[in-house]
């Protein structure tokens, strides 16, 4: 078979193809500190990948939600008794009403005296008072978590069209964030507030959870038109370490099934990325019709890539294999070479692409990477 490109071995990967050899995706976390090699270039990841011999792919510009026009905002701090540090508040004024937010000010915190909407992981972390606190907010957040607005897409064609032309180039494909699922909730209210919030609002729960499906909907059909080779589909915080399988069966995949139908409407590939907590729900993940299932943890959850590969094998491109914190992060070398084995062995060489749980982060030995890089083109 001809050599391929990164480009047409994932996506051939993707449609379990016969490959030249066996794909090797690995995301390199921004934190990682290698000589001669920006990890926020988009040039550099790329020519850190191509030197090491492994397939990158790179990111477009995302396209975010937008917020109502009617929204007005105000921020403040208080310091609350007994609280070690200030809280930082940000309300938003609706015409369904005020939500408030508060987070905790601590010196890690890096967005000065505002807090980000939706946020991120680093949100949650430091929450102190959750955005939705009753069902009476879900109207509310409405206004503020609104499908794209297609002026700020089209502001980004110049940066999208940099990106594209960096693609071109080196034969890479153009991957796509399309949603967080339910993390966009967990950002803006806590882990425990949004589980705890799924239990005693469960009618507003699955409304706000339809809400952000509808908005990842919107996205889809833009990301089709900025050229995405695949889209990625965030559902590491939908699995059973939260929230029940009658939650996730009940509320999650059928908003799942209609993100997915909508990418194949449009013809762009569309994978899932898991973490943890999601063993009871193999079977079910496997009938959703994704492209690929990405992620997984075999060392430090009790799914192993065996059980991954029964429910998932031959249904879905698979892309995991190595496990970052267990195997990179790990003192044995020898360990990491031989887990690339045994996952060789357990997937296969059609639709499978070997990958890592994780980033690889900064405080990890490099030198488990190249361990497991070197052991995959021995037996790729």
């Amino acid at each position: 078979m001809p050599q391929m490109t990164s480009k047409e071995r994932i996506l051939s990967a993707f449609k379990s193809e016969e490959v030249d050899y066996i794909p090797c995706s690995i995301y390199f976390n921004k934190n990682l500190r290698i000589q001669n090699y920006d990890m926020n270039s988009a040039e550099d990841v790329i020519r850190l990948h191509k030197d090491l011999g492994v397939d990158p792919y790179i990111d477009l510009p995302a396209v975010h939600s937008s917020m109502s026009p009617e929204v007005k905002t105000r921020t403040w701090v208080e310091d609350i008794k007994d609280m070690e540090y200030p809280i930082l508040f940000k309300e938003y004024a609706t015409p369904a009403g005020n939500l408030r937010q508060g987070v905790k000010l601590t010196p890690q915190w890096p967005y000065g005296k505002d807090i980000p909407f939706p946020g991120n992981d680093f949100c949650a972390s430091h929450n102190y008072e959750s955005l939705i606190k009753s069902d009476e907010d879900v109207e509310a957040f409405k206004y503020l978590f609104c499908p794209p607005a297609k002026d700020s897409f089209y502001a980004l064609r110049d940066n999208m069209d940099a990106v594209k032309g960096i693609s071109r180039k080196y034969g890479v494909p153009l991957r796509a964030f399309e949603g967080g699922g339910l993390a966009m909730l967990m950002f803006v209210m806590g882990a425990q507030n949004l589980v705890y919030y799924a239990m005693d609002y469960p009618e507003a729960f699955q409304r706000l959870a339809g809400r952000v499906s509808e908005v990842s909907i919107a996205s889809i059909r833009l990301l089709k038109e900025a050229g995405a080779d695949f889209i990625k589909r965030f559902g590491g915080y939908e699995q059973t370490n939260f929230f029940s399988p009658e939650i996730f069966n009940g509320v999650v995949v059928p908003l799942l099934k209609r993100e997915v139908k909508e990418a194949k409407k449009v013809g762009i590939p569309i994978y899932y990325r898991v973490v943890t907590g999601m063993k009871p729900l193999l079977e079910t993940i496997a009938g959703i019709g994704f492209d690929c299932v990405e992620g997984f943890e075999p060392c430090l959850s009790d799914c192993t890539n065996q059980d991954i590969y029964n429910a998932l094998g031959k249904k879905t491109c698979i892309w995991t294999g190595i496990s970052s914190p267990g195997h990179i992060g790990g003192q044995d070398e020898a360990g990491v070479r031989k887990a690339v084995r045994d996952a060789v062995q357990v997937f296969g060489r059609k639709g499978f692409i070997l990958g890592i749980t994780n980033s690889i982060r900064n405080h990890w030995p490099w030198a488990n990477t190249l361990a497991m890089i070197d052991e995959w083109k021995k037996i790729r």
